[in-house]
């Protein structure tokens, strides 16, 4: 048992050290280690334009997808269900992004109109899910995990945010 934490330990301290070189390299320390200064530093490093786009939808679950606009090769949209969780929204967009990133993109899957969709392998997917989950956590490093938002005029935080601080809860 022993030897699983230590290669746990292992492979966290590697996991961390390749979030914050991929970060570091563009020039970006937290906290400001966003999706959206990911993007631009990724369209200034490439030549690309990626934008961001809410997608309304009933269906339950949340999602991303990325497409490369036909006609315009370098113009990415990052198509995402808009969540208030602000943890999980970071999630989704690093992990398209993480696409670009790393060069997923390679097999089209057909378009719908002006916009074309790629298919990635599952190991991509695993590479994508990893970058997310490291890089979202990253993201929040140098934040105060329980910002304090929501005061009454005195200045006390209210009911409700005492709660959350409680539960440790942040959208």
């Amino acid at each position: 048992m022993a030897w699983r934490r230590r290669q746990t330990a292992r492979t966290t301290q590697l996991v961390e050290d390749w979030i914050t070189r991929e970060f570091a390299c563009r020039g970006l320390v937290p906290p400001h280690c966003t999706p959206e200064t990911l993007a631009r530093a990724l369209e200034r490093e490439r030549g690309i334009i990626i934008r961001f786009v809410p997608h309304v939808s009933e269906e339950p679950g949340v999602y991303g997808l990325i497409y490369r606009h036909e006609g315009r090769e370098n113009t990415y949209s990052i198509v995402f269900r808009r969540t208030p969780n602000l943890v999980l929204r970071r999630l989704i967009l690093f992990h398209e992004l993480a696409h670009l990133l790393f060069n997923h993109l390679g097999t089209e899957d057909g378009g719908d109109g002006a916009l074309r969709s790629y298919m990635v392998t599952d190991a991509e997917d695993a590479v994508a899910e990893a970058f997310a989950v490291g890089a979202m956590q990253y993201s929040f490093s140098a934040e105060d995990p329980l910002p304090q938002t929501d005061t009454d005029a005195d200045g006390a935080p209210s009911a409700f945010e005492q709660y959350l601080q409680r539960t440790a809860y942040w959208p």
